[in-house]
Protein backbone atom coordinates (compact mmCIF):
# COMPACT_ATOMS: atom_id res chain seq x y z
CA UNK A 1 0.00 0.00 0.00
CA UNK A 2 2.88 2.68 0.49
CA UNK A 3 4.72 1.29 -2.33
CA UNK A 4 1.21 2.64 -4.62
CA UNK A 5 1.24 5.79 -2.51
CA UNK A 6 5.06 6.79 -2.97
CA UNK A 7 3.76 5.36 -6.62
CA UNK A 8 1.51 7.64 -7.42
CA UNK A 9 3.65 10.75 -5.27
CA UNK A 10 6.38 10.59 -7.72
CA UNK A 11 4.05 10.02 -10.79
CA UNK A 12 2.01 13.58 -9.48
CA UNK A 13 6.02 15.31 -8.74
CA UNK A 14 6.99 13.94 -12.45
CA UNK A 15 3.70 15.40 -13.80
CA UNK A 16 4.20 18.53 -12.58
CA UNK A 17 7.78 19.23 -13.57
CA UNK A 18 7.36 18.09 -17.05
CA UNK A 19 3.72 20.11 -17.49
CA UNK A 20 3.09 23.02 -19.60
CA UNK A 21 1.52 24.96 -16.68
CA UNK A 22 1.18 29.15 -16.65
CA UNK A 23 3.02 30.48 -14.13
CA UNK A 24 1.11 32.73 -11.04
CA UNK A 25 3.17 35.98 -12.14
CA UNK A 26 1.76 35.34 -15.89
CA UNK A 27 -1.78 35.27 -14.72
CA UNK A 28 -1.96 38.08 -12.75
CA UNK A 29 -2.32 41.75 -14.29
CA UNK A 30 0.14 44.45 -13.83
CA UNK A 31 -1.54 47.45 -12.19
CA UNK A 32 -2.26 50.86 -14.71
CA UNK A 33 0.62 53.08 -14.24
CA UNK A 34 -0.98 55.59 -11.86
CA UNK A 35 -0.51 59.37 -12.25
CA UNK A 36 -0.82 62.17 -9.46
CA UNK A 37 -3.20 64.94 -9.40
CA UNK A 38 -2.98 67.48 -6.54
CA UNK A 39 -5.90 69.69 -6.11
CA UNK A 40 -5.62 73.41 -3.75
CA UNK A 41 -7.31 76.03 -2.94
CA UNK A 42 -5.03 79.26 -2.58
CA UNK A 43 -6.72 81.87 -3.21
CA UNK A 44 -7.29 85.34 -1.74
CA UNK A 45 -10.10 85.93 -0.10
CA UNK A 46 -10.71 89.51 -0.18
CA UNK A 47 -10.41 89.87 -3.85
CA UNK A 48 -13.33 86.97 -4.30
CA UNK A 49 -15.96 89.64 -4.53
CA UNK A 50 -14.18 91.44 -7.14
CA UNK A 51 -16.14 91.49 -10.46
CA UNK A 52 -13.88 89.74 -12.89
CA UNK A 53 -11.18 88.68 -10.11
CA UNK A 54 -10.75 84.72 -10.97
CA UNK A 55 -8.26 83.83 -8.32
CA UNK A 56 -11.17 84.30 -5.28
CA UNK A 57 -11.02 81.61 -2.34
CA UNK A 58 -12.91 77.57 -3.28
CA UNK A 59 -14.85 75.81 -0.63
CA UNK A 60 -16.40 73.03 -2.59
CA UNK A 61 -16.56 69.77 -3.90
CA UNK A 62 -13.72 68.40 -6.53
CA UNK A 63 -15.22 65.71 -8.42
CA UNK A 64 -13.67 63.19 -10.64
CA UNK A 65 -16.88 62.81 -13.63
CA UNK A 66 -19.42 61.99 -10.47
CA UNK A 67 -17.45 60.64 -7.87
CA UNK A 68 -16.70 63.01 -5.07
CA UNK A 69 -12.79 62.88 -4.47
CA UNK A 70 -13.01 65.69 -1.43
CA UNK A 71 -14.46 69.02 -0.22
CA UNK A 72 -11.41 71.08 -0.52
CA UNK A 73 -11.01 74.20 2.16
CA UNK A 74 -9.22 77.30 1.51
CA UNK A 75 -5.68 77.38 2.26
CA UNK A 76 -5.37 73.57 1.64
CA UNK A 77 -4.42 70.53 -0.72
CA UNK A 78 -4.57 66.88 -1.49
CA UNK A 79 -2.97 64.89 -3.74
CA UNK A 80 -4.44 61.75 -5.35
CA UNK A 81 -3.65 58.55 -7.20
CA UNK A 82 -5.70 58.31 -10.38
CA UNK A 83 -6.19 56.33 -13.42
CA UNK A 84 -4.62 57.70 -16.62
CA UNK A 85 -6.37 58.57 -19.69
CA UNK A 86 -8.85 61.19 -20.72
CA UNK A 87 -10.77 62.40 -17.39
CA UNK A 88 -13.12 65.84 -16.32
CA UNK A 89 -12.72 67.10 -12.89
CA UNK A 90 -15.44 69.27 -11.54
CA UNK A 91 -15.53 71.89 -9.05
CA UNK A 92 -18.71 72.80 -7.30
CA UNK A 93 -20.53 74.39 -4.05
CA UNK A 94 -20.18 72.56 -0.80
CA UNK A 95 -24.18 72.55 -0.81
CA UNK A 96 -24.50 70.76 -4.61
CA UNK A 97 -23.92 67.33 -5.05
CA UNK A 98 -23.17 67.02 -8.62
CA UNK A 99 -20.65 67.77 -10.96
CA UNK A 100 -22.96 69.88 -14.14
CA UNK A 101 -22.99 73.44 -12.71
CA UNK A 102 -20.30 73.52 -11.61
CA UNK A 103 -16.70 74.32 -13.29
CA UNK A 104 -15.00 72.01 -15.10
CA UNK A 105 -11.45 70.68 -16.47
CA UNK A 106 -11.54 68.22 -19.08
CA UNK A 107 -8.00 66.95 -19.32
CA UNK A 108 -5.83 63.90 -20.87
CA UNK A 109 -3.93 62.31 -18.00
CA UNK A 110 -0.58 60.59 -19.19
CA UNK A 111 1.44 58.06 -16.76
CA UNK A 112 4.32 58.95 -14.30
CA UNK A 113 3.07 62.71 -14.83
CA UNK A 114 2.45 65.18 -11.84
CA UNK A 115 -0.37 67.62 -12.60
CA UNK A 116 -1.58 70.48 -10.12
CA UNK A 117 -4.99 71.55 -10.47
CA UNK A 118 -6.25 75.23 -8.52
CA UNK A 119 -9.74 75.38 -7.51
CA UNK A 120 -11.05 78.91 -7.58
CA UNK A 121 -13.80 81.22 -6.92
CA UNK A 122 -14.72 83.60 -9.66
CA UNK A 123 -16.86 86.80 -9.49
CA UNK A 124 -19.02 88.33 -11.91
CA UNK A 125 -20.96 91.08 -11.56
CA UNK A 126 -24.26 88.92 -10.00
CA UNK A 127 -22.45 85.77 -9.89
CA UNK A 128 -19.97 83.53 -8.77
CA UNK A 129 -18.55 81.13 -10.47
CA UNK A 130 -16.46 77.92 -10.05
CA UNK A 131 -13.43 77.53 -11.41
CA UNK A 132 -10.52 74.79 -11.57
CA UNK A 133 -7.46 75.62 -13.42
CA UNK A 134 -4.42 73.97 -14.69
CA UNK A 135 -1.19 75.29 -13.36
CA UNK A 136 2.74 74.64 -13.92
CA UNK A 137 4.73 73.15 -10.65
CA UNK A 138 6.42 76.20 -10.33
CA UNK A 139 2.98 78.45 -10.25
CA UNK A 140 1.28 75.69 -8.24
CA UNK A 141 4.38 76.01 -5.72
CA UNK A 142 4.21 80.17 -5.98
CA UNK A 143 0.18 79.84 -5.21
CA UNK A 144 0.80 77.22 -2.24
CA UNK A 145 3.70 78.48 0.23
CA UNK A 146 1.03 78.76 3.12
CA UNK A 147 -1.09 75.88 2.41
CA UNK A 148 -1.33 72.39 4.35
CA UNK A 149 -3.03 69.17 3.60
CA UNK A 150 -5.93 68.33 3.67
CA UNK A 151 -7.80 66.34 6.89
CA UNK A 152 -8.40 63.23 6.13
CA UNK A 153 -11.94 64.03 7.52
CA UNK A 154 -12.64 65.89 4.51
CA UNK A 155 -11.88 62.80 2.03
CA UNK A 156 -15.62 61.23 0.50
CA UNK A 157 -15.40 57.50 0.05
CA UNK A 158 -13.92 57.66 -3.65
CA UNK A 159 -10.87 59.59 -2.72
CA UNK A 160 -9.67 57.63 0.13
CA UNK A 161 -9.22 54.65 -2.11
CA UNK A 162 -6.98 57.10 -3.43
CA UNK A 163 -5.24 59.51 -1.43
CA UNK A 164 -1.93 59.90 -1.69
CA UNK A 165 -0.95 61.27 2.38
CA UNK A 166 1.39 64.31 2.10
CA UNK A 167 2.49 66.13 4.99
CA UNK A 168 3.82 69.09 2.72
CA UNK A 169 3.06 70.62 -0.64
CA UNK A 170 4.95 68.07 -3.52
CA UNK A 171 8.08 69.87 -4.51
CA UNK A 172 8.56 70.01 -8.61
CA UNK A 173 11.00 67.51 -10.66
Amino acid sequence: MRFHISLALFGFAVCLATCDLPSLAQSTAAAPPQVQVTFYSSGKLLNSAVPSFKHGKFIGRIMDEYDQLAMLLPGHFITFNLDPGPDTFSANSWMIPRPESGGHLEIDLVPGKHYYIGAYLESLIYLLMFRLEQRTCQEAQQDNRDTMPLEQKHLKKYGATRVLVETSFPACP
